[in-house]
């Protein structure tokens, strides 16, 4: 992904470009993209579902009045004078702005005034990738070659020259196919690493796909970063083996369990220190050797690891050696392999709290423990949900998961309330059920007197495997909420916010609990 996207002539248009080609002696490109930038506000509900035609009478209209908004009038270049707004306003008000502004919005804002493009590139270029996404259809051959490692060259010049570079904070070299000439090739490779200390706010590198040389990594020793994320990225790193390891917070391996080893070409060696690292994400066991053989992590508190680490015999060892650990993820896809653990030894994880995973672990992990945190990551069986949430301990602050089949049974409600008295935020993200049915289910179970955020998942016409234009249903689901409400307030009468899940496209509604009037007001959806 590119800080601008220079593909298209008017990709906020999305227009192809011979169209956008053929509109030019119309209307120029600044004067399409200040329209596209200000918000229409049309007057009845088929205008929001109509885009508005550049040859209506509306359009020419808002065309007049962006043009009013800046000194050129859409006529000059953009390299001519400011706007007399822009400049009577501090940069860093106009900061908070363009963070309201969608990253995908933002480039089309910016050309509507010359002050703007300056002001917003600490957001256009926070994230900057050296390689295009897009895969070269066939195989790069002669000229190709060179004409696609000058196009690498030149973004790289771009991103990493003077007046851009301060502004990158994550930078993502990850070329889009080993197999392609233009894209692997070592050298190029090499120079971007020579260059990436020329970016002085750079935290967070991605890598996708090369090979860490020692050149490469004695880079990543003088830079002063935070974060790094390797993605099936290996190499001979034995001089390494012996060295200091780099001072990393956050740490992100993507590799299969039968891509690494336990030897001196395994990564971890390099990227997990013991006095610095704070968060680690892993996809591979292979972590569990190199955490189990060091020292203690005294500040990592967020542990991410695949479910298979739990039958491997240096999984108990590696938490050993994690005292501050207060959240542990176990993330899997459908295949939960059994296991005898019936709950953490003392003194294995004394701080954790917070648990994602599948059911089937939750009370292992928590069990005489202060729980806080519980997401459940899989769908599950209502009474083996409910089952396991009886062994977990009654200081749980948040909840959150989703159930097989299509109803949502009451006694699993029941046991909600009454084995967490404390619970402050509930999420069910399925089944989808129709306010009819979720009043039953209310009216049924026991109120509770401490709950403040709900999350339900509703169903509307998209029941019918029909699509439904997003306005309308999120119409149907401000229908539903008035009439759930009186059965909510009676169940929870504590409650500030509720969310409504609704929709294939997963959209979404929220409603919170104004402070003074004590109505609930609808603020985003």
């Amino acid at each position: 992904m590119y800080g601008t996207q220079t593909r298209k002539p008017y990709p906020f248009l999305n227009l192809e470009p011979s169209r956008a080609a053929a509109r030019q002696d119309t209307y120029s490109p600044i004067s399409l993209s200040i329209a596209n930038a200000l918000p229409a506000t049309p007057k009845s509900a088929s205008s929001l579902r109509t885009p508005l035609s550049p040859r209506s009478p509306g359009f020419t209209r808002m065309l007049h009045k962006a043009r009013s908004l800046t000194s050129f009038g859409g006529k000059k270049s953009r390299r001519g004078v400011d706007s007399g707004i822009a400049s009577r306003i501090p940069p860093e008000l106009w900061l908070k702005v363009f963070v309201c502004i969608p990253l995908f919005q933002l480039p089309a804002v910016t050309l509507t005034c010359r002050t703007f493009w300056s002001l917003a590139q600490p957001l256009l270029f926070s994230t900057v990738s050296t390689h295009p996404a897009e895969l070269p259809s066939l195989p790069l051959r002669g000229p190709q070659v060179v004409k696609y490692r000058k196009r690498i060259i030149d973004h790289v010049d771009f991103f990493f020259s003077p007046r851009i570079a301060p502004s990158v904070h994550e930078c993502c070299i990850a070329p889009p196919s080993s197999d392609q000439d233009g894209a692997s090739s070592d050298d190029l490779i090499d120079t971007i690493f020579d260059s990436l200390p020329l970016l002085p706010n750079l935290k967070i590198l991605n890598c996708r796909c090369i090979r860490l040389t020692p050149r490469r990594l004695a880079v990543l020793q003088n830079l002063q970063l935070t974060a790094v994320s390797l993605e099936m990225c290996f190499g001979e790193m034995t001089d390494f083996a012996a060295g200091p390891s780099v001072a990393l917070k956050t740490v992100t391996f993507k590799y299969p369990d039968e891509s690494l080893r336990w030897d001196e070409s395994n990564p971890c060696l390099f990227f997990l220190s013991p006095q610095h690292l704070e968060r680690l994400h892993a996809t591979t066991t292979s972590v569990l050797p190199v955490v189990s053989k060091s020292e203690p992590f005294r500040k990592l508190h967020t542990l991410e690891l695949p479910i298979e680490c739990i039958v491997n015999d240096e999984f108990m060892p590696a938490l050993a050696q994690c005292p501050a650990v207060e959240h542990l993820s176990l993330h899997t896809h459908e295949l939960i392999p059994r296991s005898l653990i019936e709950s953490l030894p003392e003194g294995i994880l004394p701080l954790l709290s917070s648990y994602s995973g599948p059911h089937h672990y939750a009370a292992p992990f928590l069990r005489n423990r202060p729980a806080k945190n519980v997401d459940i990551s899989l769908r599950c069986n209502p009474a083996r949900l409910e089952a396991s949430l009886k062994g977990i301990d009654r200081t749980l602050a948040s909840l959150s998961f989703s159930l097989d089949g299509t109803e949502l049974p009451a006694p699993l409600f029941g046991t909600i309330h009454a084995s967490f008295p404390a619970l402050k935020s509930l999420a069910v993200s399925g089944p989808a059920l129709s306010s009819a049915d979720m009043n039953n289910v209310l009216g049924r179970v026991p109120a509770h007197y401490t709950l403040q955020e709900l999350t339900l998942r509703i169903q509307g016409r998209d029941k019918f495997n029909l699509w439904i234009p997003p306005e309308e249903a999120a119409a149907d689901a401000a229908s539903c909420f008035k009439k759930m409400l009186p059965a909510l307030l009676r169940t929870y009468p504590s409650l500030r916010a509720v969310r409504l899940l609704y929709g294939q496209e997963n959209g979404w509604a929220m409603w919170r609990r104004s402070s003074g009037s004590g109505l609930f007001v609808k603020v985003s959806a």
